[in-house]
């Protein structure tokens, strides 16, 4: 380490091998790209690499050096040098336009010369540097530089944080830095279409290096190795060729250097030409390291704390168009949340905040709750004054459980952000503060403290609060003027004004109103599972031989690929054991009885844990109720989710999936109905297909399984078993799906290629559906996008990568979206209609919950066939296709028997 201590206390420059840097970036990060498709990843990696770099080294010089297009002077020399190698990925072609730009913003000197290699350049400046007196550090991955390495020049692979110097080469290669030119002549290089010497590889080109030399050595003393007559043969055969190959590997130190050394200075970064760059690639971290400082911006926040002074707020909110609320609580769940403060902005850096739940306060500190309630309940209860929050559903519960229904609600800032960026799952105020703003916001743990020592907000002293609490309205307000603008130039007005924000009421009302559960049945069915487990676990050890971990997966993996000597299907991530996901028992089942009852095991100890377990501890001390949360902004297709507790997730067809929801119950003279819309999504791709047959089954009210059935398997319908209808089933929705044959035959049990017969003959029969899927692949291919009937839109980002496996994906996801988002859409649109029917009725019956495709009802055994048939009125008319919308309705004592 002597040499290397000496080498770096003496003037330094860093010559960098940008090209390959950037290669190396485009193939280790995966999936990144703006929410307009643009692909970002190998942007990030090289950008990453180089300010790190520049923020461990510290280099006084530095250049970064590129492949000009075109041939080189090897090109010449050889016309089949890199022929093999493919052109470069359209996506990492359009990111090396904004590498280059972020290389100019950190003023880094860029070097490139047309007909010559970055390769070719940096030997080139190596020399140079050590002719003025400069250590050189090359940095690059690659091997054919440890050619250039010398007392005064090195390597540095900051990937592998590994450094090269003429030591290390002859400890790895026992050869000189000089020979490496000919162990890569005999070698060759595939990537570049160097041929070598066929059969030769390093080890034997080391050796032969070890006692001759060089390659003119060597084949001067080929008479010594007639001995080995296929080495010899080899090495006679392709004479010509080993010394054309340590041509082309040679790196020309004496390539045209046009740039003064001086001009690789390190200068000051351009920090608004980077933060620019930044902002546009949705790099958000790298944005506000190198964004201007905003705290300068002069916010006027105010804590308002006199009566007279929240009437003057009041009347000044009265006049505005629009304002943005946001409500501060002891909890984040708002059945449970008490009310600490409020907080208002309508003009851009101004907000002010009400407290009035701070526990650590004087009286004089803060008003009393009931005359602030009285003030500004007739401000909030105004349809007329426009209100806009994030996530305002929440604001909404939090506030009718106060004693005010607001009214007048326009906006949410969560909602357009999930409208505009739909694979986005993160759509937090702070998010949005950075993506959109370029502010970080004020974190809840520096008003409240870090890790165990967190208080709740209600403990937080009003000082240390008002801020916090007038920057999320601030933020908001702000947040709302630039993303209603992008709504409207995105065309997502009319269903961010006709679906997404009429529902945010009408799921807080559900949300308020809750679904009863029966305890008693809960805590017998918990007891149930656990016997039944009890009883599965002695099963497993018998057929295992010994008792184990179930729940370990390492254990489990011993057992069934050591002991019972299974097939292993794969191994985990880390590559450190035996995988034992689903889909590898699933496939084992097939050969063994014990991955069988371990899926099952897995199964009902979910449930268990989910659902017959938790739901207990779920019911409201208040309403004596579970009351699940709906969220509007999770799911890319635009589908309703649910959480605490998540309904989506019980099965549905099997037994233990009925039973839980058994537990779901209706009060008293009350029953559960639950309407269900039949084979939404076929319907709807028979409308957006305009296929034939399907439009005419649908028509004709024929069951399409059967249908498909006999128009795939060319079967009359008579003769349509139970098996081929459950397979044609398969097809309909794998259809949708874009499953493939390989997961048509995993499905069905059949083989891949009998799959595929499947598959061409449902094609050849539903034409339209075939034209359709090609259709819209085309068209995003064009557009990058996908609209569903009422204009919900997706990027769809990876429609043209060139990984296949991307690709295959964002075409699968370009035909389903418009299907499965058609389906959410008409949903919530159903909803809506419903909840106007029920209050235009005055009909006691209550919307609960909404999963899929099923709306479930609470309803006055005396109301229940008005409801039936309201119901069936509203959601089959609830939009005009090419075929009928059918739902199925029933009711019962329990969800279990309603469905």
């Amino acid at each position: 380490m002597g040499f290397l201590a000496d080498f770096f206390m003496k003037k330094q420059i860093y010559l960098i091998d940008g090209t390959a840097y950037i290669y190396r970036a485009f193939h280790a990060i995966k999936n990144l790209s703006t929410a307009k498709g643009m692909p970002t990843n190998a942007i990030f990696g090289f950008t990453r690499t180089l300010l790190k770099l520049i923020k461990e080294k510290q280099p006084e010089y530095l250049s970064v050096f590129f492949d000009a297009k075109g041939p080189t002077f090897r090109h010449e020399m050889y016309k089949e040098y890199k022929a093999n190698r493919p052109p470069m990925p359209e996506d990492l072609a359009v990111q090396i336009p904004y590498i280059k730009k972020v290389v100019t913003a950190l003023n880094i000197a860029i070097v490139e010369k047309q007909g010559f290699e970055a390769d070719d350049l940096i030997g080139t400046y190596a020399r140079i540097a050590e002719e003025k007196g400069f250590q050189t550090v090359m940095v690059t991955g690659d091997k054919d530089f440890m050619q250039l390495v010398t007392e005064n020049a090195v390597i540095l692979d900051p990937m592998k944080e590994k450094l090269i110097d003429t030591n290390s080469i002859k400890e790895e290669y026992s050869l000189a830095p000089d020979q490496i030119i000919d162990m890569l002549g005999m070698t060759g290089d595939s990537a570049d279409n160097i041929p070598g010497v066929p059969g030769i590889g390093p080890k034997t080109a080391i050796k032969l290096l070890n006692k001759f030399p060089s390659i003119e050595k060597i084949y001067e003393n080929l008479d010594a190795l007639k001995s080995k007559k296929s080495l010899h043969k080899k090495l006679t055969e392709n004479r010509e060729q080993a010394f054309l190959s340590r041509e082309l590997v040679i790196i020309d130190r004496y390539a045209p250097g046009e740039q003064e050394i001086k001009e690789f200075k390190i200068k000051p970064f351009d920090q608004d030409s980077l933060a620019d760059i930044f902002k546009e690639l949705e790099f958000k971290k790298l944005y506000h390291e190198f964004a201007a400082n905003n705290e300068n911006i002069k916010k006027k926040y105010k804590c308002v704390t006199d009566l007279k002074d929240i009437k003057k707020l009041v009347k000044k909110l009265e006049k505005s168009k629009i304002f943005a609320i946001d409500t501060e609580t002891t909890s984040k769940i708002p059945m449970l949340a008490r009310l600490v403060g409020i907080s208002f902005s309508f003009k851009e850096h101004e907000a002010c905040y009400i407290p009035v739940g701070h526990d650590n306060s004087e009286k004089h500190d803060q008003p009393d709750i009931k005359d602030v309630i009285k003030l500004i309940k007739p401000l909030l209860e105004n349809k007329k004054v426009k209100k806009t929050g994030q996530n305002i559903k929440y604001d909404y519960i939090v506030l009718v459980r106060a004693g005010i229904k607001m009214q007048g609600i326009c906006f949410d800032t969560m909602i357009a952000s999930h409208l505009l960026n739909p694979a986005v799952r993160r759509h937090s105020l702070d998010n949005i503060a950075m993506d959109l703003l370029g502010h970080k916001t004020i974190k809840y743990e520096d008003v409240a403290g870090k890790g165990k020592k967190e208080i709740n907000f209600k403990e937080v002293e009003i000082k240390n609060a008002f801020e916090y609490a007038c920057e999320d309205a601030d933020i908001t307000f702000l947040a709302y003027q630039l993303l209603k603008k992008q709504i409207q130039e995105n065309k997502l007005e009319e269903l961010m004004n006709s679906i997404e924000m009429p529902l945010v009421t009408i799921l807080a009302e559900m949300e308020m109103w809750g679904i009863k559960v029966d305890k008693d049945k809960l805590t017998n069915l918990s007891k149930e599972f656990a016997l039944e487990l009890d009883i599965m676990e002695q099963d497993i050890f018998s057929l295992a031989g010994e008792e184990f971990n179930i729940n370990s997966s390492k254990q489990l993996g011993e057992i069934l690929f050591e002991k019972l000597k299974l097939p292993v299907q794969k191994k985990t991530k880390k590559k450190t054991g035996y995988s034992t996901d689903v889909d590898v028992l699933t496939k084992l089942a097939e050969k063994h009885e014990l991955p069988e009852k371990i899926l099952k095991f897995r199964s009902i100890s979910k449930l268990k844990s989910t659902y017959s377990d938790a739901l207990s501890g779920l019911i409201h001390p208040e309403t004596g109720r579970i009351h699940t949360s709906f969220n509007q902004s999770i799911t890319a297709t635009g589908r309703l989710s649910s959480s605490g507790p998540n309904l989506q997730n019980i099965p549905v067809k099997r037994k233990e999936g009925k039973k839980i929801r058994e537990t779901f119950i209706p009060e008293k003279g009350y029953l559960l109905v639950a309407a269900d819309y039949s084979q939404i999504e076929l319907r709807i791709l028979a409308h957006c297909a305009n296929d034939e047959i399907l439009i005419e089954a649908f028509n004709n009210n024929e069951d399409i399984h059967t249908r498909t059935a006999a128009e795939v398997f060319q079967v009359f319908p008579d003769f349509i078993t139970k098996e081929l209808r459950r397979q044609a089933k398969s097809i309909n929705f794998g259809i949708v799906y874009g499953m493939s044959a390989f997961g048509l035959a995993k499905e069905l049990g059949i083989s891949r290629k009998m799959a595929q017969t499947y598959i061409d003959n449902y094609f050849k029969r539903y034409k339209g559906v075939k034209n359709f899927i090609d259709a819209t692949i085309e068209k995003t291919k064009k557009v990058g996008e996908v609209t569903t009937l009422l204009g919900r839109k997706r990027r769809i980002n990876d429609i043209n990568s060139s990984n296949n496996n991307l690709k295959k994906f964002a075409e699968r996801t370009a035909v389903n979206t418009p299907i499965q988002g058609s389906a959410a859409d008409l949903i919530k649109l159903a909803m809506i209609n419903m909840d106007k029917a029920l209050k235009e009725k005055s009909m006691e019956s209550k919307m609960l919950i909404s999963v899929h495709d099923e709306i479930v009802f609470e309803v006055p055994e005396k109301e229940v066939k008005k409801l039936v048939k309201l119901a069936e009125k509203i959601m089959e008319d609830v939009f005009d296709l090419k075929v009928p919308l059918k739902v199925n309705i029933s009711s019962g004592a329990n969800w279990a028997e309603a469905h």
